[in-house]
């Protein structure tokens, strides 16, 4: 789910702001709560972030948030967990065929690299919990336990691969995982920097293909070093 659909959602769950009153529906309250909250956080981290100023953005009084998620850990917590829930559920949308590994791990890298770019509070997000050490990530099973599926997947993918011959051997599922996170994140959460630095605009849609296509050659020619059938 895009940051651009939830702010919609977000926007739907509010309704009209003509000062009639409105029914009280704990789920759509819920989510305009959620999504306020994923903007603050993701903008201002843990701590930098107002109670207040979700509140106001959500349109709905401080009662209700402390109803709903008990404080602002709680909420916090909830907000972190749902932005993986989302990912994880996206990623097991995926049409993975493990009779072609290869194209199946090039599929999660495409996704993978798509997914952070159009949802920069998620990015952002995460961004400001490792400056916390991932001291609230650490504290969930959801984050931990979401990702079980994603790991089988990427050790049956380097299973079928190796077993036909087109994947070389020692691959490690983590590692994989890690390096396709990193060449779908690095480029945004240091681009402002790097493009400076380099005189590169890493945000031009044209440097963005291109990024894609590097990350998709870089891959495949790890995962098929070594191979017996390469």
């Amino acid at each position: 789910m895009t940051d651009a659909v939830l702010d919609a959602q977000a926007d739907a769950a509010l309704g009209p702001d003509d000062g009639a009153p409105r029914k009280r529906n704990a789920e759509r309250t819920r989510k305009a709560i959620l999504a306020a909250a994923l903007k603050e956080f993701a903008q201002a981290g843990f701590a930098g972030a107002r109670i207040e100023k979700i509140v106001k953005a959500a349109k709905c009084n401080i009662r209700m948030l402390y109803h709903y998620f008990g404080d602002k850990k709680g909420l916090y917590m909830a907000v972190l967990e749902s932005a993986y829930m989302d990912l994880r559920a996206r990623e097991a949308e995926l049409k993975i065929d493990f009779e072609k590994p290869l194209d199946g791990l090039l599929e999660l890298q495409r996704f993978t690299f798509d997914y952070f770019e159009k949802n920069p509070r998620f990015e952002g997000l995460l961004r400001n919990e490792n400056l916390q050490h991932g001291k609230f990530a650490a504290q969930s099973r959801v984050v931990s336990e979401t990702a079980f599926p994603l790991r089988r997947t990427i050790e049956g993918l380097i299973e079928s691969g190796q077993r036909q011959g087109i994947f070389g051997p020692d691959l490690d599922p983590v590692q994989i995982y890690v390096t396709i996170a990193a060449m779908s994140r690095f480029h945004l959460a240091n681009g402002y920097s790097l493009s400076a630095t380099l005189n590169t605009d890493m945000s031009a849609p044209e440097w963005r293909r291109a990024r894609l296509d590097h990350a998709l050659a870089l891959l495949e020619g790890y995962l098929t070093r070594g191979a017996p059938k390469r």
